[in-house]
């Protein structure tokens, strides 16, 4: 019998009553579908606005008879009850008669994006068996339409002969939308549950004047449209090219007297900057915020809290997956948390969330694994009960999604990373996120994004700046590698003015992956094209970018680019392209009225570079003889082909050595994590006992080999304080004759700058170090030039001893080789001749339960010694 079958849990009472608490939110789901809400708010509040936009507005009344006129038509063209609609149209009130038209006719809709290219716009329409697709008539003509394709213009339906009857369907169950490439499914019901959810908890309703800069194409533009028709709040539109334009948001708001926000903080954060920039702040009625699609910075939070009045409220919607409707919400009405990112909350009516460790179990508070959903967004779309994930306890259905995260005390949860968001370093997966997070945390920075490109073996970073300051990649990367792991470091990082978005408004990754993968193939089509500082370069480098928007192969400079069915968002669209890819600025409004290339980079021609000349390629990333292997990764690649081993011997037959690898291979390795309790000085005295002399008939002898006998290699101790109980901080010298510590430097160590960045906190964690200095004139006259990789030989030796016998007494080490010799002449009192060949941290070893929460983080002040000296 199982865990679900029996109710139990391996989870204390506290954790479970906590786990237990955060999702007992539930409430009544309105009954019916969006259509019908609707048309019954409409009953009773028919003359209030609805939709507006600077020409135009519709009252509640109106735009169900806009709507009812279009699912007159759909039903004329024989559509069915849950049939497919693909709605095509661009942002503005006929994107909400579009939708709500298709819902009153029962049909479900497909959304498609106007600005996506040719093939990728109808690739769904036919896989999905679409027989009419709802457009605009600026669009009948701009676009190409699929052969067989019915098409029906939104803003040009005639008034239906007979009264419109809408047709049977008030199951909340049935599919209202698919969005997305990933084909999301949003129901009825789920749109009715989160407006009703939000509507209670912010009070949303008729007084409300709600943004509406998402397009109706993403799922967060349907549930952003279908908040403000079911709660009755009036959706403010704005001219077409405001959707890019954060320069006209601030008249926006203040104009249309906007109440509620809603946006991906990218967009915020454009808004934020453009106040900052004006120096003014948002207006008084401005009351909520609504931010959803993106990772939340509580810089971002803190930043519009300078810009707005003190009663604003900030609220973090999120979802299970990209398109899918919010599941989670963490409210803002005081000082934002201390933490980086803001957690996405405590589960939203109806829904629940749960954090599932590798193995299914039940993670409790703190600990890491994957967020999974469950409750009302996890019912299956038929109302069956398919395979899936369930929980080990309850046997709950979940949706699995790509998001790690954990529990916190409180009963809210907190994002970590993201499984698309991962480099892949060792056979090992690392967040990406820690790297973003870290980076826009610089004191320079005011956003930043992280990619992984390839098959996720490298990471690149982009990071917007402050304004007014100035720096360089390399000294961002210098900040940046005191705050992440080595392996998280990215490959490069690039200033950018903006970051490309998607066109609902998140940060376009793909597109930051593709400008790198450009740049990279570069140097390889460099011999045919032209260079991009030439004007023919300039203006090959513009078409391609156009191409790839518009979806052709190729356009003439002078084409009216309307001809080729581009629209204004596309057009929007093209001009970021450009300015980012190009590094030109673009005049939006030029491009608008006369829109070709031509115009987009005539500004630029003449300023272009007059040598005609290519640049020079930049030299290649790889490696060849004779070149280092700077980037982390490059080196962990470089070391998993195991380039030593001869593998041209692989497949040629052998003779076997029998048996299996002697079980004290697994008992010797690298330790890179030390426990806080103290070193046991018998402990210690075993290990360092390995390098003391014995005498074997008259003969001195040591338990390792050194050329002719010389041994000029000498061992010294460097104890932290109270790291070793019953010895004090210091350095001393291990006399091997005399088997003794013998000190040198009593109470003062060897500085912590000695050691190389990378290797700063194991030394933080350890307990001891062993230095192996080599007295080069005890073995430079028996060999002369010779005398140092004898040295070094010896060194590798006395490492190979010391790394064995700790494994046997319980202790550990690691082996450091790189460190700043001159920081060790004072403190071990070294000679002019001595030199450093090899350094080994120690201390107790990190168990593996350890490693799950419990290890000490260690006091900088631990590893200092007197205040004078600033020694460890």
């Amino acid at each position: 019998m199982s865990m679900a079958d029996q109710g139990l849990s391996l989870l204390p009472v506290e954790q479970r009553e906590l786990l237990r608490g955060m999702n007992e939110l539930t409430g009544d789901i309105p009954q019916g579908t969006v259509a019908d809400a609707v048309a019954a708010l409409a009953a009773g509040q028919g003359t209030g606005i609805a939709a507006l936009e600077p020409a135009r507005e519709l009252t509640r009344t109106e735009l169900l008879a806009a709507a009812d006129r279009l699912a007159a038509a759909l039903l004329d063209r024989q559509v069915a009850v849950g049939e497919r609609v693909a709605l095509c149209v661009e942002p503005g009130i006929d994107q909400v008669v579009g939708l709500l038209g298709v819902f009153r006719a029962g049909a479900l809709a497909l959304l498609v994006d106007p600005a996506a290219g040719h093939a990728a716009r109808w690739e769904m329409t036919d896989q999905a068996d679409v027989s009419v697709v709802v457009t605009q008539t600026r669009l009948l003509d701009r676009l190409r339409w699929p052969e067989g394709l019915g098409v029906l213009a939104v803003d040009d339906v005639p008034e239906a002969r007979t009264p419109f009857a809408p047709p049977d369907r008030t199951d909340g169950h049935d599919a209202a939308c698919v969005a997305g490439e990933a084909g999301t499914v949003l129901r009825h019901r789920d749109l009715l549950n989160l407006a009703a959810d939000l509507a209670d908890r912010f009070a949303v309703g008729p007084a409300d004047r709600m943004t509406a800069l998402t397009p109706v194409t993403s799922g967060r533009g349907v549930q952003e449209t279908a908040l403000g028709l079911l709660t009755g709040a009036a959706l403010v539109f704005g001219e077409d090219v405001d959707l890019r334009d954060p320069t006209s948001w601030p008249d926006l708001v203040t104009r249309q007297r906007v109440t509620v926000w809603h946006s991906t903080p990218t967009v915020l954060d454009l808004l934020v900057t453009e106040l900052e920039r004006r120096g003014e702040g948002l207006p008084d009625h401005l009351r909520l915020v609504l931010l959803s699609g993106e990772r939340l910075p509580t810089a971002l939070v803190r930043r519009l809290r300078d810009v707005a009045h003190a009663e604003i409220t900030v609220a973090n919607l999120s979802a299970a997956e990209p398109h899918g409707p919010w599941v989670a919400c963490h409210e803002l009405t005081g000082e934002p948390p201390e933490t980086p990112t803001v957690p996405i909350g405590r589960p939203m009516r109806n829904q629940r969330l749960h954090v599932l460790a590798e193995n299914g179990s039940v993670c409790p508070a703190w600990v890491t694994g994957l967020v999974h959903c469950g409750g009302l967004v996890a019912e299956p779309l038929d109302g069956g009960d398919d395979s899936g994930v369930t929980h080990p306890e309850t046997g709950e259905r979940l949706l699995r999604t790509a998001r790690y995260g954990r529990v916190l005390p409180d009963g809210v949860v907190e994002v970590v990373g993201d499984e698309s968001a991962q480099l892949l370093v060792h056979g090992r997966r690392l967040h990406v996120h820690d790297t973003e997070v870290a980076l826009a945390a610089l004191p320079e920075a005011l956003a930043a994004a992280v990619v992984t490109t390839g098959e996720g073996t490298e990471s690149l970073g982009f990071v917007r700046l402050r304004p007014g300051v100035s720096t360089t990649e390399v000294e961002l990367l210098g900040q940046l590698r005191r705050k992440v792991s080595p392996y998280l470091l990215p490959g490069r990082i690039d200033v950018v003015d903006r970051f490309p978005l998607t066109p609902d408004g998140c940060v376009d990754r793909q597109a930051l992956a593709a400008v790198h993968s450009q740049a990279a193939a570069a140097p390889e089509t460099a011999k045919t094209t032209p260079a991009s500082g030439t004007d023919a370069g300039l203006l090959a480098a513009a078409t391609a970018i156009a191409c790839r928007v518009l979806g052709v192969s190729d356009i003439e400079p002078d084409m009216n680019l309307l001809d080729l069915g581009a629209t204004s968002v596309e057009l929007v669209r093209l001009a970021t392209l450009a300015e980012d890819e190009l590094g030109i600025e673009v005049a939006v409004e030029d491009l608008l009225r006369f829109p070709s290339i031509a115009v987009l980079i005539g500004p630029h021609l003449a300023r272009s570079t007059g040598s005609g000349q290519p640049e020079q390629a930049p030299p290649s990333s790889s490696a060849t003889a004779g070149d280092l292997l700077i980037g982390l990764v490059e080196r962990q690649v470089f070391k998993d082909k195991r380039t030593g081993v001869r593998h041209e011997h692989d497949r040629t037959a052998g003779i076997s050595l029998g048996g299996s690898a002697d079980a004290r291979v697994r008992t010797r390795r690298s330790e890179r994590h030390f426990s806080s309790a103290p070193v046991v000085f018998a402990d210690l005295a075993a290990l360092l006992g390995a390098l003391r002399t014995t005498d074997l008939g008259g003969e001195t002898k040591y338990w390792y080999p050194s050329a002719g006998g010389a041994y000029p290699l000498g061992a010294y101790l460097d104890v932290a304080p109270g790291r070793v109980r019953d010895l004090d901080a210091g350095t001393y010298y291990v006399h091997p004759d005399r088997a003794e510590l013998v000190p040198v430097s009593p109470g003062i160590g060897i500085p912590a700058a000695a050691h190389a960045d990378i290797n700063r906190a194991v030394l933080e964690e350890s307990a001891f170090a062993i230095y192996l200095i080599s007295r080069m004139d005890a073995i430079t006259p028996l060999y002369g030039e010779l005398a140092w990789e004898f040295s070094v030989f010896e060194a590798g030796a006395m490492t190979q001893l010391l790394m064995s016998v700790a494994a046997e007494v319980g202790l550990g080490l690691c082996p450091v080789g790189t460190l700043n010799p001159a920081e060790l002449d004072g403190p071990l009192r070294l000679h002019p001749d001595d030199r450093f060949a090899h350094a080994l941290l120690g201390g107790m070893p990190v168990r593996q339960g350890d490693r799950n929460g419990t290890r000490r983080i260690p006091d900088p002040g631990d590893r200092l010694g007197p205040a004078s000296g600033g020694q460890r």
